[in-house]
């Protein structure tokens, strides 16, 4: 039971068919998915490329280049469910109530586990090819095609020796055209990579490297292909290498071409002889030195005699004419003309006759055999008939007989104007295709002319742009330059104001010096004076103190002054009475003077001891 193992923010609607997506990629039970069988899977989808590349990154967030047990897969369903639903790729988007994501046949037996070799997902990751795509589009390429001149710089870029990029760029080629489409330059741009982290580039482009769209043709999506052409693991694999082949098959491309003007076409010659026909006669498309050369070839291939070539014997051959292996699957076809797998060498002849012709002078091939390129052997029955018929048997009749020679007459006339037709014919063929190739040039001058012309508005609009802006900037060079003088100017000032300033900063220090000089002298004087103001505070002190006992001693003269003055009045008034007591006496009255005399002593008793005490 595989639900427990589902993370609690995938549960819900879907779940069951999950559960089916994910034993139908892991029915070991595993707990992985390898990227391959993940991307091949997650392709049914049908959201592009790009989309699946964000929705890998989320699923993989550890980069293993594997979904662990449930919940990166299930993390990448849902992302899909919410793709398809017109959502954005987002983590947050996985607590939608979403239906199962629409796949396309996810119950086929060619899930990943069950796919044959060449039917096998690419190893490359969808966030890789999603990048290396973008890189393409940026080249800008011409019918799908990127030339070498084109991807050069990137390749030189990756500092990687040249023998080695050398190798990426055949290895990445798969159909030998010297061009790359998006699948083989993402090839080369995975293979760079892999270099660039110092892992060694293969000997072999490995099977799950080959692009998908590639590999039936490899393998012999063709008629005739799986006999003539061989995988190329196969080719690299065989004892004999293909420099060895090289070196010891003239190379196609270097061949001289005769035309069929040299043939020497004898008037003994005759398609009943039961030898082998001499190669190139009669009006066979294949040139007579062509044809001495490749039987010369065919000879030296047919290493077991048996008059016959297979594939495999042939394949060394044919891929150094650098054509495309569609074009030579399409070649042994047409060459193949029993299907029985092997060339003869009239054949063979053939196929190399045009295998020539579209590697020289870019001439196709028909697509049926015209009547010309028919085999002499293979032909022999028409021309004996035909040879039948340019000569009449004699009757004895002079009147049928001359009829037969004028009928036998018109046969040979008309088979030689039927030979100068397809002759015709076949020169109005080679016109036709030399024309339409002028004209596909002519096409793609003009549309090098309309892209020159593009790219020169293009290059005007850019320099009238940057004149503006030059001028944009000489007008803020100008304002810099008066900026820069007037802050010159003020820097000037300023330093001038500066010099000043310092010339008063020395007066000023020197005034300070003097006024410190000065300062220390009044702080002396100040201390003087403390010293002084002390010892007078201590002299007035003194003097409070005198002058307070000499204030007690006033006060105290003053009270004995008061006394004195009572008994001073006391004693006047005494004297007084004394006065009129004597006043009295003189009068007679004798009787109060001895009460006189002692108020008197006691008065002035007391008044003097009182006044003593005082003081």
């Amino acid at each position: 039971n595989l639900s427990p193992l589902v993370p609690l923010r995938l549960r819900g609607v879907g779940i069951p068919a999950y559960e089916s997506y994910y034993r139908q990629l892991d029915p070991g039970n595993t707990g992985k998915i390898s990227a391959r069988d993940a991307a091949q899977f997650l392709k049914q989808s049908g959201l592009s490329d790009s989309t699946l590349g964000k929705i890998w990154d989320l699923a993989d967030s550890d980069r293993k280049a594997m979904l662990n047990a449930h919940k990166g897969f299930f993390i990448a369903l849902r992302l899909v469910a919410s793709a398809q639903s017109g959502n954005d790729i987002s983590l947050t988007n996985l607590s939608q109530n979403l239906a199962a994501p629409k796949l396309r046949e996810t119950s086929s037996p060619l899930l990943s586990h069950s796919k044959t070799g060449t039917d096998s997902q690419w190893a490359i990751r969808l966030d890789e090819k999603g990048k290396f795509e973008g890189i393409f589009e940026s080249l800008s390429p011409v019918n799908g095609l990127l030339s070498g001149d084109k991807v050069r710089p990137i390749l030189i870029n990756s500092k990687l020796p040249l023998d080695v990029l050398g190798k990426i760029w055949d290895l990445s080629d798969v159909d030998k055209d010297g061009h790359l489409d998006k699948e083989e330059f993402t090839v080369v741009m995975h293979l760079v990579y892999r270099a660039m982290e110092k892992e060694p580039v293969p000997t072999t482009l490995p099977a799950s490297l080959i692009p998908p769209s590639k590999r039936k043709k490899i393998a012999g999506g063709l008629p005739g292909a799986v006999a003539v052409l061989p995988a190329v693991s196969e080719l690299m694999a065989s004892p004999a290498s293909l420099k060895e082949s090289l070196r010891s098959t003239p190379p196609l491309n270097n061949a001289p071409l005769l035309s069929t003007s040299t043939v020497n076409l004898s008037p003994k010659h005759s398609f009943k002889s039961t030898s082998s026909p001499a190669v190139g006669g009669g009006n066979w498309v294949v040139p007579v030195a062509d044809g001495e050369r490749y039987e010369d070839l065919f000879k030296q291939t047919d290493t077991d005699n048996d008059g016959l070539v297979n594939g495999t014997e042939v394949i060394e051959i044919f891929m150094q004419s650098s054509l495309s292996q569609t074009m030579l699957a399409q070649i042994w076809g047409l060459a193949d003309t029993k299907q029985t797998g092997k060339l003869n060498w009239e054949q063979f002849s053939l196929a190399m006759h045009l295998i020539q012709q579209k590697a020289t002078k870019g001439i196709d091939p028909p697509s049926t055999l015209t009547p010309d390129m028919i085999p002499p052997s293979e032909r022999t029955s028409a021309s004996d008939s035909t040879s039948s018929t340019g000569s009449a048997d004699l009757t004895g009749i002079k009147e049928l007989d001359d009829l037969g020679q004028e009928i036998a007459q018109l046969q040979r006339e008309k088979f030689t104007l039927e030979q100068e037709i397809r002759e015709k014919e076949e020169s109005i063929r080679h016109q036709s295709n030399e024309v339409q190739d002028m004209q596909n040039g002519l096409d793609r001058e003009s549309s090098s002319l309309k892209d020159l012309e593009s790219q020169r508005q293009i290059a005007q609009e850019r320099l009238e742009e940057m004149d503006q802006q030059r001028s944009k900037l000489e007008g803020m060079v100008n304002d810099v330059k008066q900026k820069c003088q007037e802050e010159s100017q003020m820097i000037s000032s300023l330093q001038s104001q500066i010099h000043s300033q310092e010339i008063d900063f020395r007066s000023q220090e020197d005034e300070m010096d003097h006024t410190k000089v000065e300062l220390c002298r009044l702080q002396e004087e100040e201390a003087q004076l403390e010293q002084s103001l002390l010892s007078g505070r201590v002299q007035l002190d003194s003097i409070i103190k005198s002058l307070k006992n000499t204030q007690d001693e006033i006060n105290q003269a003053r009270s004995k002054l008061s006394l004195i003055q009572d008994s001073q009045k006391e004693l006047t008034r005494t004297i007084e009475e004394y006065n009129n007591a004597l006043s009295d006496i003189n009068g007679g009255k004798l009787t109060n003077l001895p009460d006189l005399r002692e108020g008197f002593a006691d008065r002035e008793n007391g008044g003097f001891r009182s006044a003593v005490r005082r003081s």
